[in-house]
């Protein structure tokens, strides 16, 4: 079984000189041009530069984020966007100066709910799901995740748990509103009632209800996990009442763009594509792995 209380211990909390009166007569003329010419020019420029500015508009857009799934997207202590996948795209968009970038950050629910009514142009970071077919594209996968399954220690040494979910028959899970990391099985078994399961919008009440008996069992993605714990103030001695049963998968993260019914994003597809074209730049210099080496080393 993995060892979280080791991988929460290694976790550390993310500019000439002129000729005489003879030649008056000349210098008239060489004046007279000059002066001709100098208007000229301001009158080229008076016609150019509003041009040259329009050429260099820059493109405001909004990345709607997660707000509380850290590390990877959610408001700091000062109500500000961070996380991983923060660092990454403003990282990404700053190589991209003919857009400027803003975050907002709303739950993952009304997230997804926006997104699908249109009302937002962009959300990350969904994983790709083919029921999700209201969104028309997604980015270049950013980030590799795992989603694992942790169970309180007592009910891992009463059970045989051999096969996610189906040795789970029975048991009480935690989930955050809205996700379906547990895949399509897991929640057939709790529409049919073989499985229980209670519903919080952040990872650390999840937590709590695992910690505090009240369910059995809490599926989410590993690193989040961890950085609830941490969020907790959960030391090694109180995590090893904590064991990682289920490897469930490996999922990737994106940026999911979704219906413009009002035409309100012109731009959307070719800041999509730009995005890619640089995240895919990231990706193969090794500054994403780099990222996020830096933001668990701070």
């Amino acid at each position: 079984m993995y060892d979280l209380s080791q991988e929460l211990q290694s976790m550390k909390p993310n500019r000439i000189r002129k000729h005489p009166a003879k030649a008056t007569a000349k210098a008239t003329v060489n004046a007279t041009v000059t002066a001709a010419a100098l208007a000229s020019w301001v009158l080229v420029q008076s016609v150019s530069v509003p041009s040259i500015a329009v050429a260099q508009d820059v493109i405001p857009v909004v990345l709607h984020g997660e707000d509380n799934n850290k590390p990877y997207a959610f408001l700091n202590a000062d109500g500000a966007p961070a996380g991983i996948y923060v660092r990454i795209l403003q990282a990404a968009v700053d190589k991209m100066p003919q857009y400027d970038l803003r975050f907002e950050n709303v739950p993952f629910k009304r997230g997804m709910d926006l997104l699908q009514s249109g009302q937002i142009m962009a959300f990350f970071p969904p994983y790709l799901r083919d029921d999700r077919n209201w969104v028309e594209r997604y980015s270049v996968p950013i980030l590799s995740e795992t989603v694992v399954a942790i169970c309180s220690k007592d009910y891992v040494l009463s059970h045989e748990l051999r096969v996610f979910p189906d040795d789970f028959t029975g048991a009480r899970f935690a989930n955050n509103a809205g996700y379906r990391l547990a895949g399509e099985d897991f929640f057939d078994m709790v529409a049919a009632g073989e499985i229980t399961l209670e519903e919080a919008n952040t990872t650390e009440s999840n937590l709590r209800f695992l910690m505090a008996g009240r369910v059995d069992c809490y599926v989410n993605e590993r690193m989040a996990i961890l950085a609830g714990l941490r969020e907790l103030a959960v030391d090694k001695e109180q995590s090893r009442n904590i064991d990682e049963t289920a490897i469930i998968g490996q999922e990737f993260g994106y940026v999911a763009f979704g219906y413009d019914p009002d035409g309100s994003w012109p731009y959307r597809d070719q800041f999509a594509d730009d995005l890619d074209d640089v995240l895919r730049q990231m990706r193969d210099t090794g500054e994403i792995d780099q990222l996020v080496v830096e933001y668990f080393a701070y």
